[in-house]
């Protein structure tokens, strides 16, 4: 930050915290305007059950707003709320207590949609998803359930209209949030250069599904249908932006089309025209996003997938690299220094006392070529893996091991190489780093063959704090079991332990 300027004895604030300090009050006057926007344009195209709205959009931009960027913009929510109200038609105690409750359907929508995005971004997974539709569903409960009852006091409905309306409130507020937010979590970021890169196909793919969402919505035939290719196109070929966007086009269509009263969800009672809008939106909504999430889940694990390829290659190259230069350092100048006392000790004879010592010294060239050899090869599977199985070489593991080890779970059957190998290398790692690092009194071993799987579970009793980014050991074994197709997992609170868990996939061997 640059220091402020001195003019005639007083201090001026650099210039641009002046923008800082407008950009605030700016935001939320932007909000409150797009807010209230949202909600004449509700209000303009008329279409409505007992009271609420077939699709309430300012709850989608209030908690796009609030999500995006941050729950302070609040009061930019409660300024457009409160002028959005119509005070001819409600009982200002009412309206205001409707305010109240949008505004909390709001802030807890968007706190939560925020913890979710902490683990799992809300359109990147069917398990974000899934949470984006608890978090909206929950801050809409609010809401409805805040709303109905202030019309009910203020005498605006009766006791019978009470469930309806809470209905029509609670599907108006969530399929405006489901269009809107989604929506704005997607285009918040541009797509990338490879979405962009198929322009003309997308060109193509928006004026169809306009010109399928016009007929298929204003024609009182089933057609629907036909608007669930090109939402299914968008979701495969264009991920979250292109599903957002399609599900924006189809909602508008069929929201236009009912407030005129033309379509397939136009029917005598209005109430069933506003719930028949709202189920097809919303389920050409959550399917349209579930096919996006695929999509990224995919596409996802393809990039993890090759950079954990690209990390065993280059691997495996540094541990060819480095056995390379151990065997020539240790075991070959060991085994070449006892040459040279064997020949020494044969070709010129200087005597028994002097030739017993250089066989002595030879032997212990040998003794120490032995001994490196014997760590050198610490890391590789040993023979007992083939003859025996991970059986015979985990209970050799624990029979090694300076540290107790219970075994708790032991293969019931041989499954194939790959399986037993990785499971091996797991197993190794974890036991070598819990002597080393963990400072632990016991370690447990769990192996277990399921069908099409082997899972395997390494926990000791140590100080914990163990993670992939201070240990590429544990980083190779992520890579190792990710590489054939199995999960992996390291939990190591502080003062907790460090437990290690891997699903492989396994093969059972026959006999």
């Amino acid at each position: 930050m640059s220091a402020p300027d001195v003019v005639a004895g007083r201090v001026r604030a650099p210039r641009h915290l002046g923008r800082e300090h407008l950009a605030y009050p700016l935001s939320l006057l932007v909000l409150a305007a797009t807010y209230y926007g949202a909600a004449q344009l509700v209000f303009w195209l008329e279409v409505g059950g007992p009271v609420a709205a077939v699709v309430w959009l300012p709850a989608g931009v209030g908690i796009a707003a609030l999500y995006l960027g941050g729950n302070r913009l609040w009061p930019g929510v409660l300024i457009g709320d409160l002028l959005a109200n119509d005070y001819g038609a409600l009982p200002v105690g009412t309206a205001l207590l409707q305010t109240c409750g949008n505004l909390a359907e709001i802030l807890i929508a968007a706190t939560l949609l925020r913890r979710l995005a902490r683990t799992s971004p809300p359109l990147a997974s069917i398990g974000g998803v899934m949470g984006m539709l608890g978090a909206l569903a929950a801050g809409v409960t609010v809401s409805a359930t805040i709303g109905t009852l202030a019309q009910l006091a203020g005498s605006v409905i009766d006791t019978g209209e009470l469930a309806s309306v809470w209905r029509t409130w609670w599907l108006g507020d969530f399929t405006g949030a489901l269009v809107l937010v989604p929506l704005a979590i997607a285009w918040a970021h541009p797509p990338r250069m490879s979405l962009r890169a198929r322009g003309v196909e997308g060109v193509a793919l928006l004026v169809l599904l306009v010109a399928l969402s016009a007929v298929a919505t204003g024609s009182s035939d089933p057609l629907l249908y036909l608007l669930f290719p090109p939402l299914i196109w968008a979701s495969l070929r264009f991920g979250t932006h292109g599903a957002t966007l399609a599900v924006a086009v189809v909602a508008g269509f069929a929201v236009w089309n009912t407030s005129n009263f033309a379509g397939p969800f136009v029917f005598s009672d209005v109430s069933a025209d506003v719930v028949g809008t709202q189920l097809f939106i919303a389920v050409a909504a959550v399917t349209a996003f579930c096919l996006a999430a695929v999509v990224s889940e995919r596409e996802a694990f393809g990039v993890g997938l090759r950079a954990s390829r690209a990390r065993l290659v280059e691997a495996s190259d540094t541990e060819r690299r480095l056995i390379v230069r151990n065997l020539h350092d240790g075991a070959q100048q060991r085994l070449s220094a006892l040459a040279v006392h064997m020949r020494l000790a044969t070709d010129h004879p200087p005597g028994p006392e002097a030739s017993a010592a250089l066989i002595a010294r030879g032997g212990e060239e040998l003794s120490l070529a032995i001994e490196e050899l014997r760590e050198l090869a610490h890391g590789l599977p040993p023979a007992l893996l083939t003859k025996l199985g991970l059986e015979g070489a985990i209970r050799s593991m624990a029979a090694r091991s300076s540290l107790p080890v219970t075994i708790t779970a032991l293969p019931s059957t041989r499954v194939d190489d790959t399986a037993e190998a990785t499971a091996y290398y797991v197993i190794a790692e974890a036991i070598t780093n819990a002597q080393r690092y963990s400072q632990a009194t016991a370690i447990e071993i769990s192996a277990v063959v399921l069908p099409h799987r082997l899972d395997i579970v390494v926990a000791d009793d140590g100080v914990g704090g163990a993670t992939e980014v201070m240990s590429s050991g544990l980083l190779g074994l992520r890579d190792r079991v990710e590489a054939i197709g199995g999960s992996f997992e390291l939990e190591s609170p502080p003062g907790q332990g460090t437990r290690v868990e891997a699903v492989i996939p396994a093969m059972a061997l026959s006999g």
